[in-house]
């Protein structure tokens, strides 16, 4: 007798035998559990078909907004209330700053006013005197077209979202450390190099003699000045070329050859020089330093009145220009004397320049690099 082959149970009853099997499932099913399993494919078919179609509906609807758009509209309206309030801080302190420059160039142009009809009337100057005015003249046209001092640029120290806009004071802007637009190459006689004294680390900086007002000589690339004639109206001021806003600086000074009035050192803001008029102790505000050691200098006026001089040929001084505390100091080596003066920012704004002032004819004073 011939036997038949065993058949896989029904998946759902497992009491028939199988018929068929179902590709999808691998599930064997008697015939009458076939045709319900076809039944209950057919239903979830129709289930996607009705999802499906529901989708498509839902597509052609608006899209509801999204809450990240709430988020975006908020903080475009605060951004443009930040630029436009950042905008019209700008606009105030760039005015200022053009005023600033306007009015230290009206002084500027007052003293040379009042010195070329003293000269010219007197009959008393020389080409050197020609070339030096039509240099001062040249130099105040460029201030008045291009303010070298105004900067423009972002303002990376916010913490918002976008980068909002600022003006800088140039000079002031170009010592701060990791400010905008630091790539800026430094002038090489602003070049900083850092040394160690008995009270920490002070930047030393290559500093040289820069404009004069009145008699006087450079030499030795404008480390050296000379009083070529002193009388009232050309007792020579000298200025340096740097510009200090921030940190502790000193310069070094010699003197080479001293008569017997005394020399001037100290600082003055950069926009303004030392007037020669009757009233110079109204129009120098900013001027802060010593005649001597003993004579103090503070907003153009004199604090102390001991007319005995200390510095002498060969001494050796030191301007200590100490921003972050606001002051500044004279010490005489050969003493060993410390002179020191608190700065009135709002009498002498940064940034600062240092200012000497000769005498007596022959004096001669060197920077110490």
């Amino acid at each position: 007798m011939a036997t038949t082959a065993a058949k896989k149970p029904c998946g759902k009853c497992s009491k028939g035998g199988g018929v068929t099997t179902c590709d999808g499932c691998q599930q064997s099913f008697c015939t009458k559990h076939f045709v319900e399993h076809r039944q209950e494919l057919s239903q979830q078919m129709n289930n996607i078909s009705q999802d499906h179609e529901l989708f498509r509906r839902d597509m052609t609807k608006e899209i509801p907004k999204h809450p990240f758009l709430t988020r975006i509209d908020t903080w475009e309206r605060e951004s443009i209330g930040k630029i436009q309030a950042t905008a019209e801080a700008a606009r105030a302190d760039l005015r200022q700053l053009l005023d600033r420059t306007k009015n230290d160039l009206k002084n500027s142009v007052e003293k040379m006013t009042y010195e070329l009809h003293s000269c010219q009337q007197s009959d008393d100057f020389t080409e050197n005197d020609l070339k030096r005015w039509a240099e001062q003249l040249k130099e105040l046209r460029k201030k008045l077209d291009t303010p070298s001092t105004i900067f423009i640029g972002n303002d990376d120290d916010t913490k918002s979202s976008i980068r909002l806009i600022r003006v800088y004071d140039k000079q002031h802007h170009q010592q701060q450390q990791q400010r905008p637009f630091s790539s800026m190459i430094r002038p090489p006689e602003q070049r900083i190099h850092n040394i160690k004294d008995i009270k920490g680390t002070v930047s030393v900086i290559n500093e040289k003699f820069g404009e004069i007002d009145g008699k006087a000589t450079l030499s030795e690339d404008n480390l050296l000045v000379t009083c070529c004639l002193a009388s009232i109206l050309t007792q020579p001021i000298i200025y340096g070329v740097n510009r200090y806003s921030t940190g502790k600086h000193q310069i070094r000074f010699r003197i080479e050859k001293m008569g017997d009035l005394r020399l001037f050192f100290g600082i003055i803001r950069s926009l303004e020089n030392i007037s020669r008029s009757g009233q110079a102790q109204n129009n120098n505000n900013s001027l802060y330093g010593w005649w001597d050691l003993n004579e103090a200098i503070v907003n153009g006026k004199v604090q102390t009145s001991k007319y005995r001089n200390i510095v002498t040929t060969g001494d050796e001084l030191t301007l200590i220009i100490d921003c972050n505390n606001k002051q500044i100091q004279l010490q005489h080596h050969r003493t060993k004397r410390l002179a020191q003066l608190l700065i009135d920012l709002d009498k002498c704004p940064f940034p600062w320049k240092i200012v000497i002032r000769l005498q007596s004819a022959g004096d001669c004073i060197r920077i110490l690099q």
